[in-house]
């Protein structure tokens, strides 16, 4: 039986990419094409870095386990109403925060059947359709980025499956979410602020 290298696969899967043709360079240069795990984190990475992890999903009970460890990268956006000042010594505008928006989560990810590798991995596929069937928010189970800042729920928007020309056993698809938090989670933590400030 062949064996494949997942990462590898999902690399060039998702970002196109072929090893250079010359050895000198690529020893000197490889590093910077190396994909990080949460053992080499860095401030660098987490700001737009991509990982490889497991993700586990679980919805009333039912599991999902994401196929192949996908990419995972996050977004946060904060509203803020700027309003403008006048007078010539005034420049700038003042800044008044409102809130602090839902992550935004890519989930990027290839599905493959290991153990035949040429044919299309419809049952991986089903797994993903079945998720995005699920109109609330799914439970995450297993996914170390993800806890690091505090994601516990995530919300499908939209699923994406690129085309695979002449890929016949490889299927590329495009997860975005946002996460979610329960709604009574924030008003015991607007209770708790409000006892804060009274006592």
């Amino acid at each position: 039986m062949a064996e494949f290298n997942l990462r590898e696969i999902t690399a060039r899967a998702l970002f196109d990419y072929v090893g250079p043709h010359f050895p000198e360079w690529w020893k000197k240069n490889k590093s910077k094409f190396e994909l990080p795990d949460l053992r080499g984190i860095n401030s660098e990475q987490i700001r737009g870095g991509k990982y490889f992890l497991q993700l586990k999903l679980s919805y009333k009970g039912q599991m999902f386990e994401l196929p192949n460890e996908p990419l995972l990268s996050l977004g946060l956006t904060k509203t803020i109403v700027k309003t403008a000042t006048v007078g010539k010594q005034r420049k700038g505008t003042v800044k008044e925060y409102i809130c602090t928006e839902d992550w935004v989560i890519s989930i990027k990810g290839v599905c493959i059947n290991v153990d035949e590798p040429e044919l299309y991995p419809a049952d991986q596929v089903a797994i993903l359709n079945d998720l995005v069937d699920i109109n609330d928010a799914l439970e995450v189970e297993t996914n170390a980025f993800l806890e690091l800042f505090g994601i516990r729920k995530l919300v499908i928007e939209d699923i994406k499956f690129d085309e695979m020309v002449g890929e016949s056993g490889l299927q590329r698809y495009t997860i975005s979410a946002i996460s979610d938090q329960d709604f009574y989670a924030d008003l015991n933590e607007k209770d708790t602020e409000k006892n804060n400030l009274l006592a």
